[in-house]
């Protein structure tokens, strides 16, 4: 399990299959984190929706994310991660704000 430190920022893009963007986003700022509404160099986490994500091989790439792989190739530390990664770091301070 991955907690979120405080300030770890997080973005949303493609479809989340288990709650709204939204939702999502008022769910780490309950946590301390932050949502930024576009990528940089200071961004720690893309999040990628699972329906119809790139990263299952299905659906196409949005803009967001890859712009975040040109910076990740250029020395940005942003981690392009799935929905279910999203859950999985988020699940046990989840249940602790509920």
């Amino acid at each position: 399990m991955i907690l979120i430190p405080d300030g770890t920022s997080f973005l949303f893009v493609g479809k989340l299959m288990t709650m709204t963007r939204e939702q999502a986003r008022l769910l780490v700022t309950s946590l301390g984190g932050r949502c930024p509404s576009g990528v940089s160099k200071d961004l720690d986490y893309l999040v990628v929706g699972n329906e119809n994500s790139p990263i299952y091989g299905k659906g196409e790439k949005k803009p967001k994310q890859l712009k975040a792989e040109a910076m990740i190739d250029a020395g940005a530390r942003i981690a392009i991660i799935n929905e279910q990664d999203f859950l999985n770091m988020v699940g046990e301070q989840q249940a602790a704000v509920n």
